[in-house]
């Protein structure tokens, strides 16, 4: 029996995330039931998975021709990085005026020594994982820090 790659499964990875997380409870995670859970009931079942996957497949085959080419990919994929980079300068600018200011950045850099436990100037991925005990944690490290796990 082979393993599936999580890349390939990112709701499986998200979902062995939160297994293999011993501060998993539904108070500490209400964002994967908001996205996940279509007809909320707080639960989210595998047809509501499968839901999830065929919304995001159409959304990603812009022709609607029921294949999707690199074109609509490398599409999708720039929309949703500007997205993430629009929401990421929207979290630095407190007061909403379009600029991020020095005392907006430095703001954002304290929140970043909180993270950096030995105080090295780097985040491990380590670090990044001691700073998941509460929502608010959960959210700041989801919406800064994008690391990667090898899993194999």
């Amino acid at each position: 029996m082979s393993i599936p790659s999580i890349t390939k499964h990112p709701v499986l990875a998200i979902l062995l995330m939160f297994a293999a997380n011993s501060s998993w409870t539904e108070e500490s995670t209400p964002w994967i039931l908001a996205k996940y859970d279509l007809n909320g009931d707080e639960k989210i079942t595998q047809a509501e998975v499968s839901q999830k996957k065929q919304l995001l497949f159409s959304r990603m085959d812009a022709n609607q021709d029921g294949d999707i080419t690199f074109e609509e990919y490398q599409t999708t994929d720039q929309n949703r990085r500007a997205a993430l980079l629009k929401a990421r300068f929207s979290k630095l600018d407190d007061n909403h005026d379009g600029q991020v200011s020095e005392k907006e950045y430095a703001a954002f850099m304290g929140m970043f020594n909180s993270f950096d436990s030995n105080g090295d100037g780097t985040l491990s991925e380590a670090e990044v994982g001691l700073q998941t005990d509460t929502e608010a944690q959960i959210t700041r490290c989801l919406l800064w820090f994008c690391l990667r796990t090898d899993l194999d």
